[in-house]
């Protein structure tokens, strides 16, 4: 776990599909859409689900994975961070 240099919110650091390092909210959201898949010590994988793979997760009731946000979601200041 670390925190957010600019809001101190608990977060993790996660690898994209891509290779890039992405801070994700520590707890689960109803409204996530951000798989984790652990590597063991390393940092997790951040896969993004889409919004119809959620929609067939909610209609079968199969839906076991818990989602996250993606931290530039929810931090007020995501936009000093983000890079172009």
């Amino acid at each position: 776990m670390s925190r957010c240099r600019s809001c101190g919110a608990p977060i993790q650091w996660a690898i994209t599909e891509g290779g890039k390092r992405m801070p994700v909210d520590l707890e689960p959201s109803p409204i996530g859409n951000i798989a984790l898949y652990s590597r063991g010590e390393d940092a997790p994988i951040a896969i993004v689900i889409t919004e119809t793979e959620i929609e067939a997760w909610k209609k079968s009731g199969s839906r076991k994975q818990r989602l996250f946000l993606s931290h530039f979601t929810t931090c007020p200041q995501a936009k000093k961070w983000r890079r172009s």
